[in-house]
């Protein structure tokens, strides 16, 4: 005696070849983040999405000259990191003091600012500290106190390529 094949509702079967598609499509979509990780405890505790052309600035209280230093950075048609400019109000010990080739040394506001830079860097490691007023900007939106996210701490700074599940694990981690 033969036995009757299982039926399947064609809308169930639309449905699964419908979500391994999507499946498929969001592990292959890649979304580019400036991520900001806890080195200690192996942790992101900052991350948002970036395209290029995207402005960074990224600014501390030199230790020994007790002054203000920014550091200017965009985001390359590669998705790199590049240095653009330097902004600091002294030029002492430990500070800049004379651009390098094709760079521009100027007096800018009430301090000094080193332009023209094209200084690519892959990722930044950075000690944060209250103390230091260590400070983030992205496309001068809203200042970020870096010591806020982790503490004083030692961060991570670069670009990572992710996909979407990655995307929506990295922020589940956030919160």
């Amino acid at each position: 005696m033969f036995k009757k094949p299982l039926k399947i509702p064609s809308r169930w079967v639309l449905i699964v070849v419908t979500l391994l598609i999507l499946s498929i499509l969001a592990t292959r979509q890649s979304i580019h983040l400036l991520l900001i990780e806890d080195v200690r405890r192996e942790r992101p505790v900052f991350a948002a999405r970036i395209k290029p052309g995207d402005q960074i600035s990224m600014g501390f209280l030199h230790s020994v000259e007790n002054c203000h230093v920014w550091d200017h950075l965009t985001v390359d048609a590669q998705y790199e990191l590049v240095v653009v400019s330097t902004d600091f109000s002294e030029s002492r010990t430990g500070l800049p003091y004379a651009a390098f080739e094709g760079e521009i040394f100027e007096r800018w506001k009430d301090g000094f600012r080193i332009s023209n830079m094209n200084r690519p860097v892959p990722e930044i490691y950075q000690w944060v500290d209250a103390k230091y007023e260590n400070t983030m900007t992205l496309n001068d939106d809203k200042v970020i106190s870096l010591a806020s996210l982790a503490g004083n701490t030692l961060l991570h700074v670069h670009v990572s390529r992710v996909n979407l599940p990655e995307w929506i694990l990295i922020k589940a981690r956030l919160f």
